[in-house]
């Protein structure tokens, strides 16, 4: 019997254990997200470096790409493995996998060898990003989750601002090697905390895996990811290759969906789907992320083109949604918690993000950093009082045998909306930058730079540009930055329509670990 097996279900304050394992299990959880959501922000600051030192900058896009396309579609497999098998013994797997793949990041000596490191890495990372919420829920009822989720979330969010600004520093000092290399001891950390903390009682069932399942499901989903990837990084939306790799994936996902059907034991339960409020949270989430990254991967084109300022000012600007996010997701998860209704905050979150999203589509390089901040605090507000809340609807109506699908399942679609919606925005500005740029600089003249492309290859040839010429960069990217933004306003709105689809039931009193009448695993 493991030392999980003998755990008992010590009564205690909170959700049926102590409040020290409490605290132990939500440090390790933590420290794992954290690691997981930050590798994504640090790379990119990088990426430039580890370019130049082990050639093939063409391939950039790859070592990103390799990283978002694993740790998303391994997502529902975490979540089902952990309601088959527990979630200490999945959860710690999925750390040692991501500690496993950042060392070989690190020692990497050709790009291959870096993009080979970047899918172990995003397979581990995956699984750190579900399963913290899914474990949450075992815990935490949801009555008592609100008091705690604004913590995740604003962990999350605190991710993304600080990754770029040590990851920065490490560069600049270390090496780039080490902004993999420090999540070995980091990780060791959270695998030893969470040993600690994840000693909970849970009833094993002995079903078999839907093998057949999980290939049609991570291949499907792997090709429907590269439609974006490969469309928005040079391909073209319309060559063949993304047209293949997108029939492909229609193709598959179909075959998924009629192999789920007759499955023992799916991988995906498709009852899931059947429930209005879990398939309004999956594409609320899906919007969302769709919309968010809007900002997020544009914010800081504009703020160091047009407003000139550095990498990491940049970055610091974009603190103010951070806190924002954070704070919110805090107080609003109290309030939850105390009144046991949630749909409000569904439908108040999308309304204000959307007049947030809207005030920053009317930024120029004149507005100043004070009015940014409201701006960014409104979008934050937001997306605050709606992202824990979206999680809470689905682990408030699922079974508890399918909580860890559920909420696997939810992120792997908040994923899939991120990826589609970066390459979106990244498609619609980059034509409308080329038609600003055509109208407002000579043909001749700006083929000599290169095209837009040229212009803009850094913030730093941009500031050596003649005055003349800096200007029209510079009105040019707040055109083409604020009008995809434009693009955000409705899709928040519809967000609103979907949440009204919610139907809100009574928050559980109890949590997954305490439903279980079966002895422990």
């Amino acid at each position: 019997m493991t030392a999980e097996q003998a755990a008992p279900a010590a009564a205690g304050p909170v959700g049926g254990i102590t409040r020290r394992q409490l605290y132990w299990l939500l440090g390790g959880l933590i420290i794992g997200l954290f690691l997981a959501a930050t590798e994504q922000s640090v790379v990119a600051t990088a990426l430039p470096t580890i370019a130049g030192e082990l050639g093939g900058a063409n391939r950039i896009a790859a070592v990103v790409s390799a990283y978002l396309l694993t740790s998303t579609v391994v997502t529902p497999l975490y979540g089902k493995l952990s309601d088959l098998y527990g979630r200490r013994i999945v959860y710690q797997a999925s750390i040692a996998i991501f500690i496993v793949g950042s060392a070989l990041c690190g020692l990497a000596h050709t790009m291959d060898q870096l993009i080979a490191a970047r899918v172990v890495q995003g397979a581990g990372g995956g699984g750190l990003m579900s399963l913290a919420f899914v474990i949450i829920g075992d815990v935490l009822s949801p009555r008592e989750r609100g008091r705690y989720i604004g913590v995740f979330t604003g962990a999350f969010a605190f991710s993304s601002v600080t990754g770029p600004l040590w990851g920065g520093l490490l560069v600049d000092t270390v090496g780039w090697r080490w902004i993999f290399l420090v999540i070995v001891p980091a990780g060791l950390i959270g695998l030893a905390v969470t040993s600690v903390g994840l000693r909970l009682p849970f009833a094993v069932r002995k079903r078999p895996i839907d093998w057949a399942g999980a290939l049609l499901l991570v291949t499907a989903s792997s090709a429907l990811i590269l439609v974006p990837i490969w469309g928005e990084s040079g391909a073209g939306w319309t060559s063949p290759r993304v047209t293949i790799v997108g029939v492909v994936g229609v193709v598959l996902t179909v075959l998924f969906v009629l192999r789920e059907r007759v499955a023992e034991e799916p991988i995906l339960p498709l009852r899931l789907f059947t429930d209005r409020t879990v398939s309004a949270t999956f594409v609320m989430g899906f919007l969302l992320m769709a919309a968010l990254i809007s900002v997020s991967t544009l914010m800081p084109l504009f703020l160091q083109i047009a407003k000139g300022v550095s990498a990491t000012s940049s970055g610091l600007r974009m603190v103010p949604q951070t806190i924002g996010i954070t704070l919110t997701a805090t107080i609003t998860g109290n309030i939850v918690s105390r009144v046991g209704r949630y749909k409000w905050s569904m439908l108040a979150g999308p309304a204000i993000a959307a007049v947030g999203v809207g005030l920053l589509s009317t930024i120029d390089a004149a507005t100043g950093f004070p009015e940014l901040a409201v701006y960014l605090v409104l979008l934050g507000v937001g997306l605050g009082m709606v992202f824990p809340n979206m999680t809470l609807a689905v682990q408030n109506v699922v079974s508890m045998a399918d909580l860890g699908v559920g909420t696997t399942t939810a992120n792997f679609f908040r994923n899939m909306g991120a990826t589609f919606g970066a390459a979106v925005a990244g498609a619609v500005v980059n034509a409308r930058l080329g038609s600003e740029l055509a109208e407002r600089v000579e043909a001749e003249r700006l083929a000599s730079f290169g095209g837009a492309e040229g212009l803009l290859r850094s913030p730093k040839v941009v500031r050596d540009l003649p005055t003349d010429l800096h200007d029209a960069v510079g009105e040019s990217v707040t055109v083409a930055v604020t009008s995809t933004f434009r693009w955000a306003v409705p899709v928040m709105l519809l967000l609103i329509v979907l949440a009204l689809l919610v139907r809100e039931a009574p928050l559980r009193t109890m949590s997954a670990m305490q439903s279980q009448q079966a002895p422990p695993e």
